[in-house]
């Protein structure tokens, strides 16, 4: 109730335009409602739906579909190329071409200074309602699923599927190609090596199963606190 008063009497409210400073390709859709601050950049192909909050220096590349009452942050950056490279018959490296999207669907704000990159073949996903903190990288293909908290300084690897209603604590780094089911907890510093199943918490380095890592943690302290 609180956080309602305070968001209606003391947050202010964005006047709907496009900054002068901006720069928007001709071929884009921009919902009603919307602003567009200065210095930001939107690539061709792109729809942006009503209601949504773009702040300063935000890039935003070619091709990327954003859903209604979305907010970006200062900084993020929206489509760019995801880290992906092979080497060829001569062993020479070869960038892997990156001609996916990025889909954000409504209700999703996203924090200053994070990146999520553009799927490869298919698209990047994150589903209504996630919020993500500052500098949060979101790899190529990822899909988050609904509701999801992804906390600040988290990289979530290539090609991983994280469920809904999920916690991804501060400073977590999800390996690719995982699966995270829903309602799960990843705690803080986390190193995930393995897909994690539904309803779980998860920590430690790597990230085990809750319980595995109190029973590892007494024997710490037991061996090196009170000397055995």
């Amino acid at each position: 109730l609180f956080s309602k008063i305070a968001n209606k009497l003391f947050v202010k409210k964005y006047k709907s335009g496009i900054h002068k400073t901006a720069s928007i390709a001709e071929d884009i859709t921009v919902g009603e409602n919307c602003y567009i601050g200065s210095n930001v950049s939107i690539g061709s192909n792109c729809i942006i739906g009503e209601n949504c909050i773009i702040h300063s220096n935000v890039s935003i590349y070619d091709g990327v579909a954003i859903g209604r009452n979305v907010i970006i942050h200062s900084g993020a950056v929206i489509g760019a190329d995801g880290f992906g490279y092979s080497k060829d018959e001569n062993g020479d490296v070869e960038k892997f071409p990156h001609i996916g999207g990025v889909v954000i669907c409504d209700n999703v704000e996203i924090g200053a200074n994070s990146c999520i990159d553009r799927g490869a073949l298919g698209n990047t996903i994150i589903n209504a309602g996630v919020k993500i903190d500052n500098l949060v990288h979101i790899a190529h293909n990822v899909v988050i699923e609904k509701n999801c908290f992804i906390i600040a300084n988290s990289m979530i690897g290539g090609s991983t599927y994280i469920g809904e209603n999920t916690w991804i604590a501060p400073s977590v780094s999800i390996l690719q190609q995982l699966k995270i089911g829903k309602n799960v907890t990843v705690g803080v510093a986390a190193v995930v090596t393995k897909s994690i199943p539904d309803n779980e918490i998860w920590m430690g380095t790597p990230a085990v199963k809750n319980d595995i890592f109190k029973s590892r943690q007494a024997i710490l302290n037991k061996l090196f606190v009170t000397g055995g």
